[in-house]
This record gives structure tokens, C-alpha cells and sequence, in this order.
């Protein structure tokens, strides 16, 4: 669907772990995010109330009986680029305000 920007692992009792990620399709629609399990084809509609962490540490221990250390992180690249961007913002933003009050 997208690029996966974060990660929830959890592990069974004999040591497999799954995976559901958090993708984003920055080319269509960059506001929206999906969630897809990485080891079969569940993704659910997020018109739920639910939070995403809940529902993903939920499906990986109902569906795959992985509920042993549910843990989440962010995509390396997506955390990096954020940490690019947004000062490289900050400092375009300050100097188009400078610019307009002179």
C-alpha cells in the first residue's frame, strides 16, 4: 500500500516474531495511514475508534499468538527525514515572514 513508517513487533512463545507495520502512501494521499500485517492479508478499516497500538498489539496476539513483548518504532529513513525537514521549514517559514513584514 505504501512505505512502512513504523513498525509493532510482538513474539510467540517459541521465539517467532510478526510484524504489523504502519504504511503511508506519500504519493496519493500523504495524510492517511494504513495498517497491514506483514505475514498474512489483514488490514482493517480505520474507521474505528480504536487506537492503532491497541489494534495491532490485538491482531498480532488473537491472530498469530504473539503476545509477548509488544514493542513499536519508527522507520529509520522516516525518522530521519522528519528530523531534515522540519528545521529546513522552520527556517523557510521564519524568513517568509521577515520577509513580508519589511
Amino acid at each position: 500500500m505504501g512505505t512502512p513508517i513504523r513498525h509493532f513487533t510482538a513474539a510467540r512463545a517459541d521465539g517467532q516474531v510478526f510484524t504489523v507495520n504502519i504504511e503511508r502512501n506519500f504519493q496519493y494521499n500523504p495524510y492517511r495511514d494504513f495498517v497491514v500485517c506483514a505475514h498474512c492479508d489483514w488490514s482493517p478499516s480505520l474507521l474505528t475508534m480504536e487506537r492503532i497500538t491497541d489494534l495491532a498489539g490485538e491482531h498480532l496476539a488473537s491472530a498469530h499468538g504473539a503476545d509477548l513483548g509488544l514493542a513499536h518504532h519508527e522507520n529509520e529513513s522516516f525518522r530521519k527525514g522528519r528530523l531534515i525537514v522540519l528545521p529546513i521549514v522552520a527556517v523557510i517559514l521564519i524568513a517568509l515572514f521577515v520577509h513580508l513584514r519589511s
